[in-house]
């Protein structure tokens, strides 16, 4: 996915707070082979808070009902930075920012970063793991 956090054609929302939501989009499009842009982006965010999925501020309630949306079923835990996904589970995971306030999340396989809205190792930012979404198809 190319979609940037700070592309000024998505909803302020989603720029200020919407790194989950956009790595959900992420693993969307590559489970189901879509390719999805602003509009698209934006639509989702309108509908997921309509169905009760997200609050406005893009905290997301369920994850997995969004990735259900979709058709891909799965179960979410959390788990510590430590944690080593198996192969059949995928990962969203929540990093601090060095020397910023608050958290953000990318999309990793195996400490290799997959998606991230911010593009923070691209900038040269300091991050290290928090914790982990672990997501496992059912």
């Amino acid at each position: 996915m190319k979609i940037r956090q700070d592309d000024p054609g998505l909803i302020l929302e989603i720029r200020q707070w919407g790194c989950y939501f956009l790595c959900l989009h992420y693993y969307i499009e590559e489970f189901r082979k879509l390719r999805f842009n602003i509009i698209d982006i934006n639509n989702n965010y309108h509908r997921f808070i309509r169905l009760g999925y997200m609050n406005s501020n893009c905290y997301i309630l369920d994850p997995c009902k969004i990735l259900g949306y979709f058709s891909i079923n799965t179960n979410v835990k959390r788990e510590i930075q430590s944690y080593r996904c198996l192969n059949s589970e995928f990962e969203i995971s929540e990093v601090k920012i060095k020397g910023i306030p608050g958290y953000h999340f990318i999309a990793i396989n195996s400490n290799s970063v997959l998606y991230d809205s911010l593009e923070l190792k691209e900038r040269g930012k300091e991050y290290y793991i928090t914790s982990k979404r672990v997501f496992r198809r059912v």
